[in-house]
């Protein structure tokens, strides 16, 4: 028998097995910034250049 505890615990516990793969994922996405100018958006043209090969 699944008491009211259990139940908002196995909740919690499933909320936060979602919410630590989203940030595993939001630090795989991101592990190559390491400043807020590094996400700016006029810098995307140049980071995307930079890793496709293109020259500027």
């Amino acid at each position: 028998m699944i008491t009211n505890k259990q139940s908002v615990m196995y909740t919690q516990i499933t909320k936060k097995r979602k919410l630590d793969r989203e940030f595993a994922w939001i630090s795989r996405e991101f592990k190559d910034f390491h400043t807020l100018s590094d996400i700016e958006l006029y810098n995307a043209e140049k980071y995307a250049a930079l890793h496709l090969g293109y020259q500027f």
